[in-house]
């Protein structure tokens, strides 16, 4: 089950999807800007962003199953191809159409996946900070495999690890981790708070046949998009993940946010909001 929640916005709702409680923020009007988000993330770290871009569009975060203020099971799937069916479930269900998807971290392959499966209802897309591809033998692989053991798995689950120490790293200012370190840590407060987080880490060693499927299913869509790219991220460097997504999508320009680190939505906001605008008003 979800956390016992606090009061909630009211761009705040909720679904039934496979018998349990999707709750997704929900805030504008006007064009869909779908921003899925990836670990140890949840929506409400996307309230800054959405207040930068709701006076002018419809922008939608939903929480994954086990993240945020969704409903806990450690019985459900928790595959990106598992979270990705979610997506279209709420996608379908909320009759969304003519969406800018913006992806982040492990949301990239959710959300290219959801595209994939109804490309009708995608329009354009902004990547930001992410990957969908095999990262078997890479240098994130190694460090990934010290976490897939016992000792991992007690620092993840049972000490925050993730959210404590990976994430604090991630911002390119460690000050901007402790103006949000509540808002990180409010929905991980307990193992089975921090269980998603923790599966969804290790299918990036496990899922590398589908990333690599969705990546070459996305590339036959032929989506206009973007590259937006917090270069200060240690964890999804620009030198070896923003090159690759430059090669395999040569046509998409990119913005480089140079102050920001693997947090764009909350440390570089201004500029990642208008990056978004921007792009959309020139597909208009």
């Amino acid at each position: 089950m979800s956390p016992t929640l606090p009061d909630l916005p009211t761009a705040s709702g909720y679904m039934a999807i496979h018998g349990r409680k999707m709750h997704y923020l929900d805030d504008g009007q006007g064009k869909v800007i779908l921003f899925v988000h990836g670990i140890p993330e949840w929506s409400m770290l996307y309230a800054p962003i959405l207040s930068q871009l709701s006076s002018g569009y419809r922008c939608i975060v939903p929480d994954h199953l086990g993240f945020g203020f969704s409903d806990r099971d450690d019985k459900l799937p928790l595959t990106p191809l598992a979270h990705a069916q979610r997506l279209v479930c709420l996608i379908k269900e909320l009759d969304l159409s003519d969406i800018h998807l913006v992806v982040h971290d492990l949301g990239g392959s959710i959300g290219l996946r959801a595209a994939v499966e109804v490309p009708e209802r995608v329009s354009s897309v902004t990547l930001t900070n992410t990957f969908c591809w095999d990262l078997r033998g890479t240098s994130a692989a190694r460090g990934l495999s010290l976490m897939d053991g016992r000792i991992g798995r007690w620092l993840y689950l049972d000490k925050g690890f993730s959210v404590k120490v990976m994430a604090a790293n991630a911002f390119a200012d460690r000050n901007m981790y402790h103006k949000y370190q509540d808002t990180f840590l409010q929905v991980h407060q307990t193992p089975a708070d921090r269980y998603a987080n923790y599966i969804l880490m290790m299918e990036m060693l496990r899922s590398g046949k589908f990333y690599n499927e969705t990546l070459q299913k996305f590339h036959k869509l032929h989506l206009p998009g973007q590259i937006v790219w917090g270069m200060r991220d240690k964890f999804f460097s620009a030198k070896e993940y923003l090159t690759r997504w430059q090669k395999e999508m040569p046509g998409y320009k990119v913005k480089e946010l140079r102050t920001s680190g693997h947090f764009p939505q909350l440390e570089a906001t201004v500029e990642y909001a208008k990056a978004i605008a921007d792009f959309i008003v020139t597909r208009q």
